[in-house]
């Protein structure tokens, strides 16, 4: 092998796979819930959806509880959204706050996730759909859980072909919350959406983190807001052994830590969430980051880089 040879190979590889989200019409029926409908209501519609369904919820409806998304037979997607149309939530564009009034809300009232992934569980798509915690609630540990983190050993039981499309992810002011959206799983993308409120006093928190999921994983035109690490690949082993999560697009998102959280700004609004960086590898591979808006900064629980790549083998049994 020649010297330049050698040095090709060694070149950073962009992503081996890049995930189509295009959204397609799901051809089955529409199974409505309403907003007088129960949580049972709404479990029950994920019980029963083929797929190719579609889950139709009535914007403005509230639905408050922990949600599994079971595992089902077959490729095609179930779709789970807003009944309101696709012109008031225009495909490829980001939401925004303004926006919320066209979305149903699913509510955790617990330290739950409000949606989690049976083993397995697959082809499931989120359109134009508000997440949160209960108002006065203290502490949650994530509000949506796609894959395990402990429990989830083999490439066989991690869920996969997961999107997040045109959602409103978000705490509230004074709530800890660890976590937006954990991708502890394979096929996943999150886009067009905003997350926002994720923080934590004495913890990490993230907009989006993920460490026991294999890839690929798609993370385009988000506004990603948290305290901690806005996005962490990594943060503790694998349980899936010599797992490396791999082939992640991340493009155009804009990753911001509002300064009323920095103690020494003036608007600060005197409460210390733990901070640390914008964007933060541990533990990656092939991973395309372009175009995106890296906003505030600074010395708080590290010593204020922005973006930070650190190979770490968390605790012990990564090597």
């Amino acid at each position: 092998m020649t010297e330049a040879s050698e040095r090709a190979n060694d070149e950073p590889a962009p992503p081996a796979v890049f995930l189509d989200t295009t959204y397609a019409h799901p051809a089955g029926r529409t199974i409505n819930v309403s907003g007088a409908d129960s949580a049972r209501a709404f479990q029950a519609a994920l019980d029963a959806a083929r797929p190719g369904d579609v889950i139709a919820i009535e914007p403005g409806a509230t639905v408050t509880g922990n949600f599994t998304l079971p595992k089902k037979q077959g490729a095609g997607w179930i779709v789970i959204r807003t009944a309101a149309s696709d012109d008031k939530l225009p495909q490829g564009a980001r939401v925004s706050l303004a926006q919320a009034s066209l979305m149903p809300k699913l509510v955790t009232p617990n330290a739950d996730p409000v949606i989690r992934t049976a083993p397995g569980a697959h082809h499931y798509r989120f359109v134009g759909v508000e997440f949160t915690v209960a108002p006065g609630w203290a502490t949650n540990y994530g509000l949506i859980s796609f894959g395990e983190s402990s429990e989830q050993k083999s490439l066989d039981s991690t869920p996969h072909d997961l999107i997040i499309d045109r959602c409103y992810i978000h705490g509230n002011a004074s709530v800890n919350l660890r976590r937006g959206v954990a991708i502890n799983c394979a096929r996943a993308a999150i886009i067009d959406s905003y997350i926002s409120e994720i923080h934590e006093a004495g913890a990490d928190s993230q907009a989006i983190c993920g460490w026991n999921g294999p890839g690929p994983f798609k993370i385009v035109n988000n506004y990603l807001e948290a305290a901690g690490e806005n996005f962490m690949m990594g943060g503790a082993d694998p349980a899936i052994a010599n797992l490396v999560p791999s082939d992640i697009e991340f493009r155009r998102n804009h990753c911001f830590k509002p300064l009323a959280w920095m103690a020494a700004h003036p608007s600060y609004a005197g409460k210390h969430w733990s901070v640390k960086n914008l964007f933060e590898l541990k533990n990656a591979r092939r991973v395309l980051i372009d175009a995106n808006l890296f906003e505030n900064n600074w010395v708080d629980g590290q010593s204020g880089f922005a973006i930070l790549f650190t190979v770490r083998n968390q605790d012990g049994t990564a090597p």
